[in-house]
């Protein structure tokens, strides 16, 4: 599905945008705002008084805000009754950017949202849309404008409303609210690495819709890389199978190991000790490291800090300085981040245990590569033995099985067969046949080989 993000300021005009914006586009359009002011209005129809985060708790429990569309025109209804005429008042407003700013609050939110743009072509506007609510966005828009500016055009509309009204009160309202609204502990209102920033301070809608139009069509015009998720169990053929079809498709193989490998040659690089190892130890660490990944005659390279790590990656040592550091949530976040950069510019084919679940829910395919546990552990025996190492197939597969276990339940990355996976057993196929199988589903789905 295709996203339009479009965050900004109060009086900035990005709800007008929006609607302009989908209408051109022929997309589908949420509007955010309205779901927080349905539970603002709501609270405010309760009689709970001042709000604080225990009264919105309790009060969110009874409010159930759902949004329908009625000959193109966004409704939106609490608990059953359609509330759309009275969410523009300026009581609503403030409430609102009180209300968003609890977590129970948000949470409820995000579910209609997220909800929302994985089913549709959509615009979506708000102040936390390509930061939270669709991350993946192709087009992420930061509208603003002077705050004085701004005021004005807000004045212009509350007047018409309140003809008792002052500017320099309405002001002073947006400056209060746009405090609030960039410096919240949860969702504040920012840009992120990848919004375009348009400031219209000195435009009109009309001049505004075509400054965006012309951003959104040369981003959609782009090609999009293809990403293909391989996730599955250990000796299921997954590395294989990436290698062969990446080969195949002339796509990158990107090794996710090979980061966590990295990093810790860099942990031994900089002379750290193994045995402070703790949470905060490893935060600091990460604060310190920038990681990039280059491709060299197609073989990937690991930097950090400027130093590549590539011709250490598979010592023993750093494989199990690995195994230490890589469950730290500051590491896997580090990357998490590298994975989701390198695929939004790249074919790739990427492997791993969490790939199509999470790393990129969004790919373009997503292969689960399964056989029979008999069928791995023979593999796994057949390379044992092939090295030389005295072991027996019964070892073999009960560790095979702990393995499976382990994969399937930890917390952070556990294998997760998704919905849209399309299963690959590879129990009685050959590397050339399960390939082909790929290819042959790929194509399926609509996709051309070159």
């Amino acid at each position: 599905m295709k996203a339009v993000a479009i965050d900004g300021f109060t009086g900035s005009g990005k709800s007008t945008l929006a609607k302009i914006l989908a209408q051109k586009l022929g997309f589908h359009i949420l509007d955010t705002g309205t779901i927080f002011r349905a539970m603002a209005y709501g609270y405010l129809q309760s009689g709970l008084g001042e709000i604080d985060e225990k009264k919105a708790e309790k009060y969110i429990k009874t409010a159930k805000v759902e949004v329908d569309f009625i000959k193109n025109e966004q409704h939106t209804y609490l608990n059953g009754k359609d509330v759309t005429a009275y969410l523009r008042t300026e009581d609503v407003s403030q409430m609102a950017s009180k209300i968003s700013a609890f977590p129970r609050v948000r949470e409820q939110y995000l579910t209609i949202a997220k909800n929302f743009a994985e089913n549709y072509d959509c615009v979506m506007e708000g102040r936390d849309i390509g930061t939270v609510v669709i991350p993946n966005a192709q087009v992420k828009i930061f509208l603003t404008a002077d705050e004085n500016v701004r005021a004005k055009r807000r004045f212009e509309d509350v007047k018409k409303k309140d003809k008792k009204a002052k500017l320099a009160d309405v002001l002073e309202d947006l400056k209060q609210r746009d405090l609030r609204d960039s410096t919240r502990e949860v969702a504040p209102l920012v840009p992120t690495k990848d919004s375009i920033i348009v400031d219209n301070t000195d435009m009109n809608m009309e001049e505004t819709v075509n400054y965006c139009m012309d951003i959104i069509q040369e981003i959609f015009s782009k090609k999009k890389p293809v990403n293909i998720a391989i996730d599955g169990y250990v000796c299921s053929g997954k590395s294989t199978i990436a290698k062969a079809l990446a080969k195949k498709l002339g796509y990158k193989v990107f090794d996710t190991g090979a980061i966590y490998r990295g990093i810790a040659c860099a942990f031994d690089y900089l002379g750290l000790n193994e045995k402070k190892i703790s949470e905060k130890y490893i935060q600091k660490f990460a604060d310190e490291i920038e990681v990039k990944i280059k491709f060299i005659d197609d073989l990937e390279h690991v930097y950090v800090n400027g130093i590549d790590h590539t011709a250490n990656l598979r010592l023993e040592r750093t494989s199990a300085l690995s195994a230490k550091i890589s469950p730290f949530v500051c590491i896997r976040e580090k990357v998490l981040k590298i994975q989701r950069e390198f695929a939004k510019d790249n074919d790739l084919v990427m492997e791993g245990r969490d790939i199509g679940s999470y790393v990129l829910p969004d790919a373009d395919f997503k292969f689960f590569v399964t056989a029979d546990e008999k069928v791995r552990a023979q593999r796994r025996f057949d390379q044992q033995r092939s090295r030389g190492d005295d072991v027996s197939f019964d070892k073999i597969l009960e560790e095979l099985q702990e393995r499976d276990y382990a994969d399937t339940h930890r917390d952070h990355g556990a294998i997760k067969q998704m919905p849209d996976s399309i299963v690959v057993d590879t129990t009685n196929q050959t590397l050339e046949e399960s390939v082909k199988f790929c290819i042959t589903e790929m194509e399926r789905m609509g996709f051309e080989i070159k």
